[in-house]
């Protein structure tokens, strides 16, 4: 969730395409053609250009073996030998020094794969979690972990203002979710929630800010607020450590997940997160669903002569 002292924009403005970023690379065939069930022998996709070299046909490991959590609520990490060649693959697009700490967010299509730097020791644990091949402040070569380091030791000043953007408005989202969230957001109103719309996208400038000014702003530095899918709600005077705000507050996370099927998800459990006001509309175009389709892509973006990160490129509303 954004803080105060961040440029908010008005209710009708839309985010920038921010001048320096590097060259976003779209994964939407080995996302959407490398199927779960196989995950190779179909051809990437990588900044718009066909890699004709097929995926990689290695043996495939099941998903369901890192997906979930254990009986005490710690992520079932990725236990499957990597390759020196895969390693490299993984380190060099993704930024993944020990691929052992692996594993897909959970056991729906929703879920993605992610990497923590540090393996969470227990389920209420809070560690910092990356999704692989999201956008990010991360440079080209650099890793998770090193990344984590520098921003840690980043002030405001080494920001260009311009770069720290947030808005509120619902036309700044993904043009192919904004309907289904207005939706949302009547429905509720209907039902009874008193709700109110503080952050739609927020750049991933804003999101290393926020993790630069102190534990607990944030864990991750690839937020779907930086795809315009996700949004922060607060409902009643916004303080969950209020009795009557915290119940109404669960009511309303138990009601958005149930909401056109499982559409929206939120973080934690309904009950229990480090973040009440978020909500998410993940897409199946953006994030990888196993090992062996980070793997294809990440060949295929590198093979093509990208020394930088291999990024989901984000498809938000074009800016005044």
């Amino acid at each position: 969730m954004a803080r105060s002292g961040v440029r908010v924009t008005g209710a009708t403005a839309k985010p920038p395409v921010e001048n320096g970023m590097r060259t976003a690379f779209v994964f939407a065939l080995a996302v959407s053609a490398c199927s779960l069930a196989t995950a190779c022998g179909r051809e990437a996709n990588a900044g718009g250009m066909r890699d004709q070299a097929p995926c990689a046909r290695a043996k495939q490991t099941p998903t369901a073996s890192y997906s979930r959590t254990d009986f005490r609520g710690i992520p079932h990490y990725v236990n499957r030998p990597f390759t020196s060649d895969e390693r490299a693959i993984l380190r060099q697009a993704f930024g993944v020094v020990s691929p052992s700490h692996i594993y897909l967010s959970d056991s729906t299509t929703d879920g993605v794969l992610k990497y923590d730097p540090e393996v969470k020791p227990c389920a209420w644990c809070y560690v910092d979690s990356f999704r692989l091949g999201f956008i990010s402040v991360r440079k080209p070569g650099e890793s998770w972990d090193e990344l984590e380091r520098r921003v840690r030791g980043m002030r405001r000043s080494n920001f260009a203002p311009s770069s720290l953007v947030s808005t509120s408005s619902l036309s700044a989202l993904d043009p192919k979710i904004q309907g289904e969230v207005k939706e949302m957001l009547d429905a509720a109103h209907r039902a009874g929630f008193d709700l109110h719309v503080v952050t739609t996208y927020r750049s991933p400038q804003l999101e290393a800010l926020l993790m630069a000014e102190g534990p607990g702003r944030t864990h991750t530095l690839t937020s779907l607020h930086s795809y315009g899918r996700a949004i922060d709600i607060t409902v009643g005077d916004g303080n969950p450590s209020s009795r009557a705000t915290r119940t109404e507050w669960i009511a309303f996370r138990r009601w958005v997940t149930h909401y056109h099927g499982n559409d929206f998800r939120v973080l934690g459990a309904p009950d229990h997160t480090w973040d009440w006001p978020h909500v998410e509309l993940p897409s199946d175009k953006i994030g990888f669903r196993s090992i062996e389709q980070a793997l294809a892509a990440g060949k295929a973006c590198l093979s093509g002569g990208a020394r930088g990160a291999c990024e989901f490129a984000p498809h938000l509303p074009p800016h005044n």
